[in-house]
């Protein structure tokens, strides 16, 4: 007896050190978050698991929705589930000519809604929204006529364009804008009130980015992931297969769903053999080509890691460099970085500047980062590149 109950409190001392270490290691990582969000300044802070906050922090510029910039388009996945399950589109593989007859003849027949939400429509594109979207009139028009630049289907390119196009599919389909859609059918179940959706001069809310959501309202959603399409009432909002299709591997990108991205637990990226002779070809500026053939044979353990020697290469204002010299090019970082992954450990929206929801299902974390956009920017700290990853480190503790 005296040997059972010596083993018995030496098992609650164990357990009881373990919880203790646990909740340091918890804390520990909920200070990181907290410390590399205000030192990339961000406006507001977001941390929720099962609907219990651990974190939330928000400036002044925070009691106004923020524009979520291209984690709209991860909103506007949830417009098309919800008109998937309304009956008002017939499948994911819908051709779009079925709503715009004028692409019924040549090669966009081939162009379905699934191909828009996995940016592999091969529509032509100008990576930077700024040069070719931004301010044009009508941008559902201006995705109409866009060329091919790949065979439908047959590449992944990240397109503005196309995402335009669903806000026009949405309204064609269900005789309301996109915008009512969604207010109607998940916001208001949701408890959402208090949002803003900028819209193009023709009236139709843009579907590339332009929606501003508080810290709040985006976890919302990313709780309604959590639990597959059910809201905190028991309505189901969507369907439980279409949401597993949001974060499910595209045919052609380990990277993304349809419009929402997959976040692997671990990644490394090393300089590829032939990068020199792509960067040569493509005709990139010899300063910055140079600069990133410095990586040489060096292993960067994340994007964090990766994003910092740019910087370290290519100066303060590398973004802004890279994304003339390699994005505008349609160079993609996996041309220049072999890049192994982990398994998948978490799905996000993501937007400019930094703007994210990042749900991490093992765990039920539910983490939003915003920022709001100034002058004096500097995407190298303000982005806060390594989001994603300070979440996941956090989710590690639980």
């Amino acid at each position: 007896m005296r040997f059972t109950s010596w083993l018995m409190a030496l098992s609650c001392l164990i357990t009881f050190n373990a919880s203790a270490a646990s909740a340091t290691e918890r804390d520990n990582a909920l200070a990181t978050l907290r410390s590399h969000a205000e030192a990339a300044h961000s406006d507001a802070l977001l941390v929720q698991r099962n609907g219990r906050t651990l974190l939330d922090i928000h400036s002044a510029a925070a009691a106004q929705p923020i524009e979520l910039m291209s984690a709209t388009k991860s909103v506007v996945a949830l417009a098309i589930g919800l008109l998937l399950d309304s009956g008002e589109l017939t499948s994911l593989d819908q051709p779009v000519s079925t709503i715009y007859p004028e692409w019924a003849q040549g090669r966009k027949r081939d162009i379905t809604v699934r191909m828009l939400l996995n940016h592999t429509s091969g529509m032509q594109n100008v990576p930077n929204a700024g040069v070719e979207l931004e301010g044009a009139p009508d941008l559902v028009k201006l995705a109409l006529a866009a060329e091919l630049s790949t065979e439908p289907g047959t590449a992944f390119s990240y397109n503005n364009k196309a995402t335009n196009l669903l806000s026009g599919i949405v309204e064609r389909a269900s005789g309301m804008s996109i915008e009512k859609v969604v207010a109607e059918r998940l916001f208001k179940p949701l408890g959402i009130s208090t949002y803003v959706w900028r819209k193009d001069e023709a009236g139709t809310p843009i579907g590339m980015a332009g929606l501003a959501l508080s810290a709040a309202d985006m976890a919302k959603l990313g709780r309604l992931l959590l639990d597959k399409g059910v809201a905190p009432d028991g309505k189901r909002l969507l369907g439980e297969a279409f949401v597993a299709e949001l974060v499910a591997e595209s045919a052609r990108s380990k990277d993304v769903g349809l419009l929402w991205w997959r976040i692997p637990a671990w990644e490394r990226f090393t300089l590829r053999s032939d990068a020199a002779a792509i960067l040569s070809t493509k005709g990139v500026d010899e300063e910055v080509a140079a600069g990133l053939l410095k990586a040489g044979s060096r292993t960067f353990a994340s994007k964090t890691a990766l994003f910092a020697f740019f910087a370290e290469s290519l100066g303060p204002a590398w973004a802004d460099r890279y994304g003339m010299e390699i994005t505008s090019r349609g160079i993609k970082l996996g041309e220049l970085f072999e890049q192994e992954r982990g398994p998948v450990a978490a799905y996000a929206a993501m937007g400019y500047m930094g703007q994210y929801l990042v749900v991490v299902p093992e765990t039920s974390l539910v983490a939003v980062r915003q920022i709001v956009r100034r002058d004096g920017h500097d995407a190298a700290v303000d982005d806060y590149q390594g989001f994603a990853a300070d979440v996941l480190a956090l989710s590690s503790t639980l």
